[in-house]
Parts: structure tokens; sequence; C-alpha cells
């Protein structure tokens, strides 16, 4: 297999996993109402971080690792649901209120908000700049992994 016909199944490939992400994303975006659809928002923004991470990472590839990329379905897959994966960790420690500073989002729980584990999609951003500053977030904890695997391990290494 040539590197051109390699790069077009990969491209295929990472279309159709960002097209069955968005899908599955729908699936459950649409049953919530209010502040519960964010965290499917972020799951699916961090998706396309980990899309766009691969397939801006594929110019720099060899061609013989574009032709075993294209072996590959794992692959293909499992940078995308990392970088949502690591976009609900990062989500999850905003709600924290562990990073401060007007860079990143702050949240508040809504009125009538839930007890327990419910809390979590209970939460509100003060406007519509919180928001964008999540999904920005969001994105970059999609495509750049290694920058959000190291906050998340400075935050366990601190006491």
């Amino acid at each position: 297999m040539s590197r051109q016909q390699a790069l077009n199944v990969i491209w295929k490939r990472l279309l159709l996993v960002l097209c069955i992400s968005m899908a599955l994303c729908a699936v459950f975006f649409f049953p919530y109402k209010g502040e519960g659809r964010v965290g499917v928002l972020v799951f699916l923004i961090g998706n396309i971080g980990g899309y766009v991470s691969v397939h801006r990472g594929l110019g720099d590839l060899h061609d013989a690792e574009i032709v075993e990329l294209a072996a590959s379905w794992w692959a293909i897959i499992v940078p995308s649901f990392v970088g949502g994966v690591l976009a609900l960790a990062l989500y999850l420690l905003f709600l924290s209120d562990f990073f401060g500073g007007s860079l990143f989002p702050r949240f508040h729980p809504i009125a009538n908000a839930r007890p327990g584990v419910y809390s979590l999609v209970d939460q509100t951003a003060g406007g519509l700049t919180e928001y964008a500053k999540l999904f920005f977030w969001s994105f970059v904890a999609g495509f750049n992994q290694k920058y959000i695997v190291g906050i998340i391990e400075s935050v366990k290494a601190k006491p």
C-alpha cells in the first residue's frame, strides 16, 4: 500500500470515528435539559481535539508508520476517545474550583441543585465567556493530551 492510499484509509476512518462520536453524543445530548448537556459537549469537543491532533500529526510520520496506522482501527479510535475523557477530567477539575484566575472557567450550582453526585450536572457557568473558556480548554485537552496528563500529575503531586 502506498503512502497516499494509506492516508486515504486513515482520513476516511478518522471522519467515520468523528461522525460516530458526534452521533453518540447527540443521543446523550438531547434527553438532558439545561446544564446536564455541558458534559456531553465537553466530551465531544475533547474528541474533536483528539481527531485534529491525529490528523495534524500525520504529516510527521514516515511512510511505514502511515501504512501501519492505516492497518489499525485502535490507533485511530483511541486518541479521539482519550481526548474526550481528558476533557471530562479537566471539566471536573474546573468544577472543583482548583484553578484560579480569569483564564479558566468558573462554575456555581444552579438554583434547586440536587444533592450528591447529581450536583455535578447541576452546575452553571457565569455566562457565554465562561462556556467559551470551557470549550477552548476541552479542545486543548483532546488536542494536546500530554499537557493535560501533566496537569493531572501536578494535581496528584500536591498535598
